[in-house]
């Protein structure tokens, strides 16, 4: 009898761990409290300038450089999470991230049945969706 429910326990652990991402999409995933710390800025000293009596050069401002790719959302802990060609489940699934994976807010989000999706960038580029029960918002 121990030897039946320890075989049935490890095959359903197995087939678990195999399906996971598969059904990630169906089940609800409520996000984890996440800490959170402040930082202080430190004021830094401004040196004296001496007035000398030589011409000032004139200075071009220059373009401000393009700014860095930034991640606005990460996945959610718990498992790995489809990264959808489209806001559903019947999209293609372009990668399967892992939890952590840190990802950027496109500016579209689709309400889908009783799912809401946003269309979200990884670092390397490529586009997809992911509803956003599947995420955690990163604050800076």
């Amino acid at each position: 009898m121990g030897l039946a429910i320890f075989i049935a326990l490890a095959g359903f652990i197995w087939l678990y761990g195999r399906l996971a991402p598969v059904f990630s999409d169906f089940v609800s995933r409520l996000p984890e409290a996440t800490p959170t710390s402040v930082v202080t800025p430190e004021a830094t000293p401004v040196a004296a300038v001496r007035a000398t009596s030589s011409p000032t050069p004139v200075v071009t401002p220059q373009p401000s450089p393009t700014p860095a790719w930034q991640a606005t959302h990460r996945v959610a802990q718990g498992s790995q999470v489809n990264f959808r060609s489209g806001p559903g489940t019947q999209y293609q699934v372009v990668a399967v991230l892992e939890p952590g994976t840190e990802l950027r807010f496109l500016g579209e989000q689709e309400q889908v049945g009783n799912a809401t999706w946003l269309h979200l960038e990884l670092p390397d580029g490529r586009d997809g969706w992911i509803r956003t029960v599947d995420l955690e918002l990163i604050r800076r």
